[in-house]
């Protein structure tokens, strides 16, 4: 097929063949390749080192530890460079996820998140079962969005088991409840694994709002109609 000046060709195909197509002095690129070529070779390599890392938690190092020590060994094998390594680290998130340690470290020590978990549990009393579960659900959902999930769990379990026993709801399922929906963390990117795919994913807050809202009615409705049914 011949072609005439002006002729704009889409191209598909590997790296390695799309960085050929780009040497190419009788072409005019619109736009430059930004992948890699692929390792094949060291691919059983990579799997090996992802496989340790893994391995070595099972030896009691933290998981943290375990996996950094797969990404240097994966820098120090010559599969990834320093350079590709320092460019996969999204430091919007290491941002977001620092700035929001302190905030809840500020809530939970200050005793507000206390406070307020204390007030809610004592204005629900007499109230019927299914509210006191509803509200129980409501605030461990908005707990772990400003502190962690471990920190809102441990925080609400002793008071709502409290409350249980003093408004004739079983504890149990306030409890599990309780561990359930700390869980619940769609509405926000504040959770680790949503600020990760905040970057990649190209997601805005009002995103996580739009969809994470839905999700979160759904996840409190379906959590809260199961432990009802089972505290019957």
């Amino acid at each position: 097929m011949p072609f005439a000046a002006g002729d704009i060709i889409v191209a598909f195909g590997s790296w390695e063949n799309l960085m050929v197509l780009a040497g190419h002095t009788d072409l005019q690129l619109i736009s430059q390749p930004e992948g890699d070529p692929v390792q094949y070779r060291k691919g059983y390599l990579a799997v090996l080192i992802f496989a340790a890392s893994l391995g070595l938690t099972l030896t009691g190092v933290p998981l943290s530890l375990s996996l950094l020590t797969g990404a240097v060994a994966m820098v120090l094998s010559g599969i990834l460079g320093a350079a590709d390594v320092y460019r996969a680290v999204d430091w919007k998130t290491i941002v977001l996820i620092g700035g929001l340690i302190p905030l809840g470290i500020a809530v939970e020590k200050s005793g507000a998140a206390s406070l307020l978990a204390g007030s809610l549990t004592g204005m629900l009393s007499g109230a019927h079962p299914l509210v006191v579960m509803l509200v129980v659900a409501l605030v461990a959902t908005g707990l772990s969005l400003i502190i962690s999930n471990v920190a809102a769990t441990i925080l609400l379990v002793p008071l709502v088991m409290l409350a249980g026993q003093g408004m004739g709801v079983d504890p149990r399922a306030l409890a599990l409840l309780v561990a359930v929906c700390a869980q619940n963390s769609f509405i926000l990117p504040t959770h680790q694994v949503n600020a990760l795919l905040m970057g990649p994913g190209g997601y805005r807050p009002r995103d996580y709002i739009r969809t994470g809202s839905i999700m979160s009615a759904v996840f409190i409705a379906i959590a809260v109609t199961l432990m009802y049914l089972i505290a019957l």
